[in-house]
């Protein structure tokens, strides 16, 4: 699966957990923070998204995991375990 693709269908889910996930969200206090936790698990910004709900997210992946960062507008940076994922190899496309 290219990574394009991936890192799309993760924002994807990203929104649609998004309200179920609010009650498990962690914060850190500045993106600086949040981007020095990403990089101790080898993530690099992969792409940034508006998403439907007004959020601004940002898409960190390595080889092996992924999370996503959502820009709250008082600057804190939150995540959550709906999204965080390890990284998953397909040899063709999983639902052809």
């Amino acid at each position: 699966m290219p990574v394009f693709k991936m890192l799309a269908a993760a924002a994807f889910f990203a929104a649609f957990f998004m309200q179920s996930a609010q009650a498990n969200m962690f914060c850190f206090p500045s993106m600086q923070v949040a981007k020095s936790e990403a990089a101790k698990h080898g993530e690099t910004l992969r792409f940034s998204v508006v998403m439907s709900i007004g959020a601004l997210a940002h898409v960190y992946a390595s080889d092996k995991s992924m999370t996503i960062l959502i820009e709250q507008p008082n600057g804190m940076v939150c995540t959550g375990p709906a999204l965080i994922g390890e990284i998953i190899r397909h040899e063709r496309e999983p639902c052809a």
